[in-house]
This record gives structure tokens, C-alpha cells and sequence, in this order.
């Protein structure tokens, strides 16, 4: 059986109960695990620890955890915040941002969104993703399975990001590129915008939120083209910190 891994920034340092934020919680409905069910908590700063669910409750879920271990080193914590596209890409998205590390994707409304959700079908479609990325990690070899988020407003979102991210929006008119990271950042938050890119109203307020308006090159690509190409190049730019020097 797949080892599933939930996201608890922070892990008792003895061990103990933990509950799990909204996100988790609902990923553990989604992928239907029950009391009982061995999963293991990380903190996304190189500790985990073994734990149990102990309940399952419609607002929330608890885990029993053991005493945190050495989990590895310390990666990045990557979320994708992509304006929902049209029709199928939405798909192909999740999929490829799976395969990529990303371990969060908020599904971000904008100016120039197309498709508009029913709020009476949007826990099915999450559902949905959540199972084409739960298939996309199982053969990418990830032990663990990104959270989806339902479609929020743009301006939303930006009250949501960590004081500790690095933030950066990709945009097919900005002139500059993405600079080398100066150190390894706790989080890294990546935007991609609609089909006819962020207004300039939206470019205004993510810069006023603090990211840094760059470019993937001189052509103009599609969001399933510029999502794989933009993760791709922030995964290069942490794995230069990773490198033994």
C-alpha cells in the first residue's frame, strides 16, 4: 500500500495528538482513509513522524503521532496558484504539476476565467483532481499527494501567503527572468495566469503582495505548456542550493 503523507507544520515534539488542518483533513476524506489507517505526518522542514488517525469528523481529523525523526533534507515547499483554464487542461495541470513536486495547487478565479464552477458540483471536481493526482503521484514514485484547492479569487489568495515565501508570477509580457535564489526558501509560491494572461490590475496587486513579475522567454505559451515550463525552472533554481558545493 502506498504510504500516504499529510502535511502538520508542526509535529509534538514528544509525539501526541495533531489536528490536521482543512486541507489534509479534507485530502484524507478524498482519498477515504478511516480510523485506524497508518499515515505519516511531516512538518515540510526535514522532520516526520509515524502516526494514526484516531477520527474522522466532517470539519475535521485527528492523528496520533509518534515522536518525530530525521525525515530527510529539507526541500522547499511548492504551490502552484493556477487560474483555472478551460475544458480538459485543468487536467493535464494537475497532473503535470504532480509529476513536478508541487505540493499544493490553488485554483485561483480571475478577470479572464472562462469556465465558472457550480458551487453544488465543485466537491466533486475536487474530488476528481484529487484522484488524477493521487494516480499522477503513484507513478512518479511520490509518497505523498498535493492538496487542491477549490477555486478562490485572485486578491483571496494573496492574503493567504506566508510571510515566508518566496513568490514569484509567471507572465508572457514581463522582462525580466527568475533569478537565482539567494538561499533555500521555506515556501515557494508560483502564479499562472488564464488564457490572455493577469489583468493589469491583477499584475498590480501581486506585485503589491510582494512577487516578482517574471518571464519564461520571448514565445508565448499555452497554460498546459507554461505550467510544466515554470515549475520546471523554480525546481532548477532549488536544486542549485541543494547541490553540495
Amino acid at each position: 500500500m502506498t504510504e500516504r503523507r499529510l502535511y502538520a507544520p508542526s509535529l509534538p515534539e514528544t509525539g501526541g495528538t495533531v489536528k490536521l488542518a482543512e486541507a489534509p483533513s479534507r485530502h484524507v476524506r478524498v482519498l477515504r482513509l478511516k480510523v485506524g489507517d497508518e499515515v505519516v505526518l511531516f512538518d515540510g522542514r526535514g522532520k516526520e513522524a509515524p502516526a494514526r488517525i484516531q477520527t474522522v469528523g466532517a470539519d475535521e481529523v485527528v492523528c496520533q503521532a509518534g515522536p518525530p525523526r530525521d525525515g530527510g533534507p529539507r526541500r522547499s515547499r511548492l504551490v502552484l496558484m493556477l487560474a483555472v483554464p478551460k475544458g480538459s487542461k485543468l487536467d493535464d495541470c494537475v497532473r503535470m504539476a504532480t509529476e513536478l513536486g508541487v505540493d499544493e495547487v490553488a485554483l485561483v478565479l480571475t478577470e479572464r476565467t472562462v469556465p465558472r464552477w457550480d458551487p453544488d458540483r465543485a466537491k466533486s471536481r475536487i474530488d476528481r483532481l484529487t484522484r488524477i493526482a493521487s494516480e499522477a503521484a503513484a507513478q512518479s514514485e511520490r509518497s505523498d499527494v498535493p492538496f487542491i484547492h477549490p477555486p478562490e479569487p485572485c486578491q483571496a489568495w494573496l492574503a493567504r501567503v506566508p510571510a515566508n515565501a518566496l513568490r514569484v508570477v509567471f507572465d508572457a509580457r514581463a522582462g525580466a527572468r527568475l533569478d537565482a535564489f539567494a538561499a533555500l526558501p521555506e515556501q515557494v509560491w508560483c502564479a499562472i495566469g488564464p488564457e490572455g494572461g493577469f489583468t493589469d490590475m491583477e499584475l498590480e496587486a501581486f506585485r503589491g503582495a510582494g512577487f516578482a513579475i517574471v518571464s519564461l522567454g520571448d514565445l508565448v505559451l499555452r497554460v498546459e505548456t507554461a505550467v510544466p515550463a515554470a515549475l520546471a525552472l523554480v525546481r532548477d533554481r532549488v536544486a542549485d542550493l541543494l547541490q553540495p558545493r
